[in-house]
């Protein structure tokens, strides 16, 4: 059994330090490191060649920035292990992380995915004592639920797997390279591996923090706030309909791009989860002009239990009848 680490790096002299001496503490070393560097200014290489001495470093400097997304799947597509673990240039490993996981794995055959909590620090690692699951509401009833098989209409109402958590068995991830490249920017690498694996229920999740997730203001890619404050019902109304639909119509275009992509690589798996979540913003996002026009779409998602199923996990019991009413009004 082979293990490899995907690291990328972009400028992070600041915190690099730090998450190569947690690979080195492993009780469970890398066989290697494969590191794809995106074109760094300061010391981040120099930190890197500092350790080529305690850590199987193998260090690609891209040519031209490649983004986060695409980065990533080219340090994973690099990566020989049998297991392989993406890795973040600011965290800080538990020295348990990779043997924790290539345990579960070498006792899951089953699971080609597997992916953990993480503890929340600072930029100083000083730990706040909250956890990743908790900021994208992971909880025990979405956890109880994933149990049961929904992993898939989980992930699809937003990513919890998180990259720098994560272990992916090699031969899967031959199976999904490449990745899509036609999809929104907010889609990233882990959450592809984590729907693909959904997608034949062979993703798992252990509830341990292996992880030090830092959080500051040079990531790349981090755990977002609030939006901001929801329109006001008269606001709603009085707004065109255009302003309304628009972002239904966005949620649409990624749903159906996304379908498109899980199709090549799985050519014989239905998509049902995933399909009754296109027809529902189908309907929404295609609302006539004409309110009148709008009761049978709007009925539909009501009758078929889809405001139900598809409403924010946090809202109150009457949202539901709130968003057939707009729907219908707004």
């Amino acid at each position: 059994m082979k293990i490899s680490i995907a690291l990328c790096t972009l400028n992070g002299e600041k915190f690099l330090r730090t998450q190569l001496s947690s690979f080195v503490d492993q009780t469970m070393r890398a066989d290697e490191i494969i590191v794809c560097d995106e074109g760094s200014t300061d010391r981040t290489l120099e930190i890197l060649e500092q350790f080529t001495d305690r850590l199987p470093l193998v260090i690609h400097r891209n040519p031209a920035r490649l983004g986060t997304y695409q980065n990533f799947q080219k340090a994973l597509s690099l990566c020989s292990g049998d297991y392989i673990f993406p890795a973040d240039q600011d965290d800080y490993w538990d020295h348990q992380k990779i043997e924790r996981i290539s345990t579960y794995f070498n006792h899951h055959d089953q699971a080609e995915v597997v992916f953990t909590d993480a503890l929340l620090v600072d930029e100083f690692g000083q730990i706040s004592g909250k956890k990743l699951w908790s900021t994208f509401r992971f909880r025990e009833e979405q956890q109880r639920e994933w149990r049961a098989g929904k992993s898939l209409d989980i992930l699809l109402d937003g990513n919890r797997v998180t990259g720098c958590t994560m272990g992916i068995r090699k031969r899967f991830l031959d199976k999904i390279s490449p990745f899509p490249t036609n999809l929104p920017s907010f889609f990233l690498h882990d959450a592809w591996m984590g729907i693909s694996a959904a997608l034949e229920n062979r993703i798992d999740f252990i509830p341990a923090t292996y992880v030090q997730y830092r959080l500051h203001s040079e990531q790349q890619v981090g755990v977002k706030g609030n939006p901001g404050t929801p329109p006001t019902m008269w606001e709603r109304i009085q707004r065109p309909h255009e302003d309304k639909v628009g972002p239904y119509r966005k949620k649409l275009e990624y749903l159906v791009e996304l379908r498109n992509a899980v199709s090549e690589k799985f050519p014989n798996q239905r998509f049902e989860p995933l399909d009754t979540r296109i027809d529902y913003w189908d309907r929404r996002a295609n609302l006539p002009e004409a309110r009148w026009k709008r009761l049978k779409k709007t009925l539909q998602n009501l009758i078929l239990g889809n405001y139900h199923r598809y409403k924010d996990i946090d809202s109150p019991a009457e949202t539901p009848y709130l968003m057939f009413l707009g729907d219908l009004i707004e």
